[in-house]
């Protein structure tokens, strides 16, 4: 009995990591149809959104690439880019070390643009889910997120 419980589990964790996969493609693949109507890559939309929500606090690379789970070259990459495009800027801090990082009012603008025309993502993407559901499958996901940051799965 032990081993069917087993092969179960088994099981039940590999569909697990393949609806990963899965969710992972298909929330990519719209979101970077949507993003090119934009001219914005879906990275670049997630570093701006996080800029709006942030705003009233001073934003680095370091911030920005703690946030997002990334090295600091793929920040500042991203970063380069959307200088170019006039949607961001950096200025002094108050760590002389470190620039701060704030939205242009290009990049303000956009971002309210876009999400006017799309306010009903979350909606879609969690429909039928109650709010206890969504706190636990917070949970969860956080807890999945610090076992593939632990040493353990680094060095497997």
């Amino acid at each position: 009995m032990d081993k069917n419980m087993d092969e179960n589990k088994e099981e039940n964790m590999d569909e697990i990591k393949q609806l990963f996969k899965k969710i992972h493609n298909q929330l990519d693949a719209s979101f970077t149809r949507a993003m090119r109507t934009y001219g914005l890559t879906c990275t670049q939309f997630d570093v701006l959104a996080y800029l709006a929500k942030e705003e009233e606090t001073e934003n680095t690379v370091t911030d920005i690439s703690a946030h997002f789970g990334v090295r600091h070259t793929s920040v500042i990459h991203v970063l380069k880019i959307l200088e170019k495009k006039g949607l961001v800027y950096r200025s002094a801090s108050a760590d002389a070390r470190a620039k701060a990082i704030a939205l242009t009012d290009g990049g303000r603008q956009l971002i309210e643009e876009v999400c006017a025309k799309c306010p009903f993502a979350n909606e879609i993407i969690f429909a039928g889910f109650q709010e206890t559901d969504l706190s636990l499958l917070k949970n969860m996901l956080k807890q999945v997120y610090k076992n593939l940051e632990s040493d353990a799965f680094r060095n497997f």
